[in-house]
């Protein structure tokens, strides 16, 4: 990904902890276990932070990102919807 792509309405796993007002982390292991179901491009994307760097440093300016996050992933809203809808299963 270049990270020129609109990604208005993409949910970051911040994003969903905070949501969700689950720990740091919680996010990224329930989208791990829906992994194999998952298309990237599709249903997720991995910024590149060097390609990306202006989109990176913007979310993370709002607070969307986790500073220490190397490669952010941000979630299509169906799939995030996905990834919320497990987390609050568990929670």
């Amino acid at each position: 990904m270049t990270g020129t792509d609109d990604y208005a309405g993409w949910l970051s796993m911040r994003d969903l902890d905070l949501a969700t007002g689950q720990p740091k982390g919680t996010a990224f292991r329930a989208f791990k276990a829906l992994l194999g179901s998952l298309e990237e491009g599709r249903d997720f994307v991995v910024l590149d932070p060097q390609a990306a760097q202006a989109l990176v440093a913007a979310l993370i300016a709002q607070g969307r990102l986790y500073r220490g996050s190397v490669h952010p992933v941000l979630l299509a809203p169906a799939a995030a919807a996905r990834v919320q809808a497990a987390l609050t299963a568990v929670g």
